[in-house]
């Protein structure tokens, strides 16, 4: 499993899930996932054939967990890696 938390100093947790909620959806329809999010408890998951990515906003960062399956080759999870981290070090930018 790989973790990715970024931290946004004086941010509410309701300010953060908005803006990644948004990214989330985006990124979902970019590699045709499935999305779920949860606005209450400020957390998402996307999945697809054995792929999740699961999200939790707190006051100040986000955590994101992303987790593969075996087969799916390095060079896709990267990117995958590349493209979340990339959006949310300019989430609010």
């Amino acid at each position: 499993m790989h973790s990715i938390k970024k931290t946004y100093p004086g941010k509410s947790a309701h300010a953060i899930y908005e803006k990644v909620d948004a990214e989330m959806g985006r990124i979902a329809e970019k590699y045709q996932l499935d999305y779920e999010s949860d606005e209450a408890r400020r957390t998402g998951k996307v999945s697809k054939m054995g792929a999740t990515g699961t999200y939790a906003c707190h006051d100040g960062h986000v955590e994101v967990h992303l987790k593969f399956p075996m087969l799916m080759p390095g060079s896709m999870r990267q990117k995958v890696q590349e493209d979340i981290d990339k959006k949310l070090t300019g989430l609010f930018g």
